[in-house]
């Protein structure tokens, strides 16, 4: 097919781009799965108008119940303690750092389309059956700045070492190589209970028998001290979430829980197809039989072996364990960081495409499209870990989660901390290196098929090339990228008829309605 290139300038009214008032300023639309496509060949997450969808944003734990001493939450869960702008004292004990109204000014001009927001098991049922109505407004209240802010949101169910109220109690000792631990996040203390002494071998919080037991009785579906199973618990968990906010396509969907352990199952990778899969399709099964209509993604994580493996054991496709088909598999990708190499040796030597490349071939096995819901490093290597981790999310078509939007101190290694944004707190302090690397070119939709995209932070520019049938000319149907302020260059297209607009942060968003054929966006010169 003949190319055509097309001149961009600058558009100062939504109606010059052929498109209406209101078209652009739509709500964001529902998100599914579709058929696979993509540079990886992966089912694809899409929209209604069955463009490809990437996700790319950044985890904020503002909402999670971290461990303090005396065990209270760290920040106010009613939503009077943020009205009219307010934003609370921050608290530095903890490593989480409060979400107010005025982070999504500072999250927009990065471009982020999407945050994976994490909330605790122990706020939302404080006690057993009860729903906590005053927390599930709070995090209705983050998600309407959200949707202000036209950003998708995850809602994850946090945990780490399963609970706050797991913590090496005063007096008690461990015997060595275990040692004595504080609290994380996750459970309520009436999921807590357990005989095993709360000691962590070699302090990694992980590998504390206390913390295992708790996911074994999950596993096992233990009655709570109602009577009621623990799945049962966590699934009617679930369905409140699912009852609050399954009218609003901002939600995304729902992450079923972080980074779950294997629980006493020895034999590696059995865990995710015996125990952990059965689980969240009985959990999905749940709330789709009882919200009708029920449309809104499901997230689900392997075991957290996989984090430092950078391998699993999936050979069973989803379809054998629920006919739900909005599900994507939302692996972590820590190589270099949380990988056996590192770990062991304090080196790097796990390929650093390896996490990604068996990351795609379980989503493969799974027929479920793929989204990091959580990758990251230490600041101090952003140059070379956060660099390669984008890199390879480009060349892959894959989208992810940063974390952390903003931090205190990182939870394994509190002399430092992982935040795009670092202390003082608020607003926060915007950590260049992270910056540079997190606010990017890339498109957020694709009309047809993504065939590739890559993005040069140094050299500012990116180029995309897609395949697609000729679209007609609305906001709904074009491929949409986004254009850091730091690219000043101008854009090109062949194939496609494209037009521009830009924010007052000097950042851009470029709509392209390809002609029919393979067609190329990217800057010019």
């Amino acid at each position: 097919m003949r190319s055509r290139a097309w001149g961009i300038g600058v558009i100062v009214a939504s109606v010059t781009l052929g498109i209406s008032a209101s078209q652009a300023a739509a709500s964001l639309p529902f998100l599914g799965v579709g058929q696979a496509g993509g540079p990886s060949g992966l089912s694809q997450i899409v929209d209604p108008s069955g463009r490809e969808v990437l996700l790319k944003g950044v985890n904020a734990d503002g909402l999670a119940d971290y461990f303090r001493e005396d065990l209270r939450p760290p920040y106010p869960t009613a939503p009077s303690a943020y009205a009219k702008g307010a934003c609370p004292a921050d608290d530095a004990t903890v490593e989480g750092v409060d979400i107010c109204s005025y982070d999504f000014a500072q999250l927009a001009p990065l471009g982020y389309n999407v945050i994976r927001l994490n909330i605790s098991w122990s706020l939302l049922e404080p006690a057993p059956g009860r729903i906590d109505g005053t927390y599930l407004n709070r995090i209705a209240q983050v998600v309407s700045w959200a949707k202000r802010a036209k950003i998708y949101v995850v809602i994850d169910m946090h945990q780490d070492a399963w609970s706050k109220y797991l913590y090496t109690s005063a007096g008690e000792t461990c015997a060595p190589p275990f040692q004595a631990i504080r609290g994380f996040d996750g459970a309520p203390a009436w999921a807590s209970e357990h005989i095993a002494p709360v000691c962590a071998l070699n302090g990694v919080r992980e590998l504390d028998p206390a913390v295992q037991e708790d996911f074994q009785k999950l596993y096992d579906d233990i009655p709570a001290a109602d009577g009621v199973g623990l799945q049962e618990h966590y699934a009617a968990a679930m369905l409140a979430l699912a009852q609050r906010f399954h009218e609003q396509p901002t939600v995304a969907g729902y992450e079923i829980i972080n980074e779950p352990s294997p629980g006493f199952n020895a034999a590696p990778g059995e865990v995710d197809s015996t125990e952990l899969f059965p689980f969240y399709a009985k959990v999905i099964d749940h709330v789709v039989a009882n919200v009708p209509g029920f449309r809104q993604l499901f997230f689900i994580e392997p075991n957290v072996e996989r984090d430092v493996t950078d391998q699993s054991a999936i050979v069973t496709p989803w379809s054998a364990y629920s006919s739900y088909a909005n599900v994507v598999y939302a692996p972590h990708v820590y190589t270099g960081v949380f990988t056996l190499d590192q770990q062991a040796a304090s080196t790097r030597f796990f390929p650093s495409q390896g996490g990604y490349e068996s990351a795609i071939a379980d989503a493969k096995a799974l027929g479920l499209p793929l989204w990091v819901g959580e990758f990251g490093n230490n600041p101090s290597d952003d140059e070379t870990v956060l660099k390669t981790s984008y890199e390879l999310q480009d060349h892959f078509g894959v989208g992810g989660a940063l974390w952390l939007w903003k931090e205190n101190a990182n939870d394994v290694n509190r002399a430092v901390f992982w935040g795009v944004y670092g202390p003082p707190f608020p607003p926060g302090t915007a950590q260049a290196s992270r910056i540079f690397y997190t606010s990017r070119a890339f498109p957020l939709y694709t009309a047809g098929d993504l065939r590739s995209f890559s993005y040069d932070p140094a050299a500012r520019s990116f180029d995309l090339e897609g395949e697609s049938a000729a679209v007609e000319r609305r906001s709904s149907t074009a491929t949409m990228l986004f254009v850091p302020s730091a690219v000043g260059a101008p854009i090109s297209a062949t194939g496609a008829r494209v037009r521009t607009v830009v924010h007052g942060d000097g950042s851009r968003l470029v709509y392209a309605w390809p002609l029919g054929g393979p067609y190329r966006v990217f800057t010019a010169g």
